[in-house]
């Protein structure tokens, strides 16, 4: 069996993964890297997308999907601080129910493992049938793509 670390495994995620590496308990651990053409949107233009999706929003923890599709697919900043600046200069005359927050995306990125990966993995990801968090953040992140005209 391998492990495989790729970028947004946290860094105990890696060295348990070099732990198992070093007591035998796999034999391989490799770094991979999940290659998407960066497509470049306006900022009328994911600003409409995103209040459009905003709206659709059940929880906030909801932003974490959005996050994920504009650093993925839009080359925006990882960094949360500054996705939560962009965002909240983007939308500042918006009024939204569940406003983005550094938290309703830190959050659900550390607790839930799948949605710090990259979106192409989470198409690979089978949910538990009672897990109505994954299914609410693919919801929205395909929404997402789909008003931006990206195909993923």
């Amino acid at each position: 069996m391998k492990i495989i670390i790729e970028k947004g495994d946290t860094e105990q995620q890696v060295m348990m993964a070099e732990a198992m590496l070093a007591n035998g308990v796999v034999r391989a651990v490799e770094r991979a890297e999940v290659k998407v053409d960066v497509v470049t949107k306006s900022n009328e233009e994911v600003a409409k997308a995103v209040c459009n999706v905003a709206r659709l929003f059940g929880v906030g923890a909801q932003w974490t999907a959005v996050y994920r599709v504009l650093v993925d697919y839009c080359g925006w900043d990882d960094d949360i601080v500054k996705f939560h600046k962009r965002m909240n200069t983007l939308l500042k005359d918006v009024r939204l129910k569940h406003p983005c927050t550094y938290q309703s995306i830190q959050k659900p990125l550390a607790e839930h493992g799948i949605l710090a990966k990259n979106f192409q993995r989470w198409k690979a990801y089978y949910a538990p049938s009672d897990d109505r968090f994954f299914k609410r953040q693919m919801f929205i992140a395909k929404k997402l793509l789909e008003l931006l005209s990206i195909n993923a």
